[in-house]
């Protein structure tokens, strides 16, 4: 019996653009349309050849699969979970301003560690970044701020705002398996641990570490959201069903979950034109994510598996204790019509700004160049004679312009 021809949201050269840019790499790349959830293109690694259920497989193969450490069979694009490091700032940073917790011109004083009672919790930066205000902090990814910061807002309302934004639940993505991630709340708190939380317990949280999980689906329409104004849309990959006769069964047009109402319009443009100077600013962890031509909004994330020594090399820890590498981008900062999150799991330098931006850098300009190519086409006296063959694109016409278990490197 024929089956159905299905028509997907898939762009195939993002497509083999993603997979090629994460060769090599265990995690998850995802891409997608900010504006209404299609899926342009999407990678989990490592995979496998489905034409092993067609061809048949050796036990001893099968075997070699199901046990394989990084999980070829496991979809982690939804199914994955991993904290999501300091890409979560940009949440403590919405939480904080829509609180009255801070401004624009909040500075805190970073000595390089926050010492609460007894315990110390180390900012990356082991010598300090020195007094600095609230869009440095995420230009350099400060810990230090961040850990003021959570112990201000409390559990509660950054789990308020994570939630609100599509984190720690599930978001009916209509592809294999999906986990919901976790947000800790006190509730989740005290019934998981029998004891209510402390301020001890919020600086790690704060940096998106600790009880904090999420999924690389959601981690992309985090970012999606705070790139549209504050809409969730579902996230799709078929848009419709045909059967051998030509009969659409099955349509599947962008779904709206919710608009997030009360954060307001102007705190997610602040936190647009701050995520855009990660990326443009020369001192930002994300400059390696730049686009010529276009602007590139976005954070870094380094996320740690288990506290380790200092003392440790990559190459001297075993590669599951070794930290995810992690970056979430759109583009252009206003208006954005792409979106795009890398989580390189277990990745052997294990910096969001050096191992997963390159990857998202790859992914923005194949889908600039695409679009500005057939703009070209179409309208050729808009642009000026160009050889094609250079890298670097013409300007388009329109465009917007010593570390411990508590420590998140951008």
């Amino acid at each position: 019996m024929p089956g159905v021809d299905l028509t997907l949201t898939i762009d195939m050269n993002l497509q083999r653009v993603a997979t090629q840019a994460f060769q090599g790499k265990q995690g998850s790349v995802i891409a997608m349309n900010p504006q209404n959830g299609e899926i342009l293109a999407l990678v989990s690694s490592p995979d496998f050849n489905p034409a092993i259920y067609q061809e048949g497989i050796s036990f001893d193969k099968w075997q070699a699969l199901i046990n394989d450490p990084f999980k070829p069979l496991f979809d982690k694009t939804t199914g994955g979970t991993f904290p999501p490091g300091s890409a979560y700032k940009t949440v403590v940073v919405i939480a904080a301003l829509e609180e009255g917790i801070i401004n624009l011109n909040s500075t805190y004083y970073c000595p390089g560690v926050f010492t609460l009672g007894r315990q110390p919790f180390h900012c990356h930066k082991r010598e300090g970044h020195g007094t600095i205000t609230l869009a440095q902090a995420l230009l350099l990814s400060c810990d230090v701020y961040f850990y003021h910061l959570g112990i201000e807002l409390g559990m509660d309302r950054m789990a308020k705002y994570a939630k609100s934004l599509g984190l720690g639940q599930k978001l009916g993505v209509r592809l294999n398996r999906e986990e919901a991630g976790l947000i800790p709340t006190t509730d989740w708190w005290r019934k998981h641990f029998h004891y209510p939380p402390n301020k001890g317990d919020m600086p790690s949280l704060a940096i998106g570490q600790g009880a904090n999980i999420v999924t690389p689906i959601q981690l992309a329409n985090l970012y999606a959201a705070i790139a549209n104004g504050g809409k969730l849309w579902r996230p799709f990959i078929v848009k419709k069903a045909t059967n051998a006769t030509g009969e659409t069964v099955l349509e599947q047009k962008p779904e709206l979950i919710r608009e997030v109402s009360f954060i307001k319009p102007e705190t997610l443009q602040m936190i647009r034109q701050m995520l855009l100077q990660v990326v443009e600013d020369p001192r930002g962890t994300g400059k390696r994510a730049r686009v010529p031509g276009v602007s590139v909004a976005g954070k870094t994330s380094t996320a740690q598996v288990v506290s380790l020594k200092k003392t440790l090399s990559s190459k001297s820890t075993r590669m599951q204790w070794r930290e995810h590498a992690e970056f979430a981008a759109f583009s252009p900062a206003e208006g954005a019509e792409i979106v795009v999150s890398v989580i390189s799991e277990n990745d052997p330098i294990g910096k969001g700004g050096v191992s997963a931006a390159p990857v998202a850098q790859k992914i923005l300009q194949a889908y600039w160049e695409a679009k500005w190519a057939k703009e070209k086409e179409a309208h050729p006296a808009l642009f000026p004679i160009h050889d094609l063959s250079v890298k670097e694109p013409t300007v388009p016409p329109t465009q917007n312009a010593g570390k411990t278990s508590h420590e998140s490197r951008g």
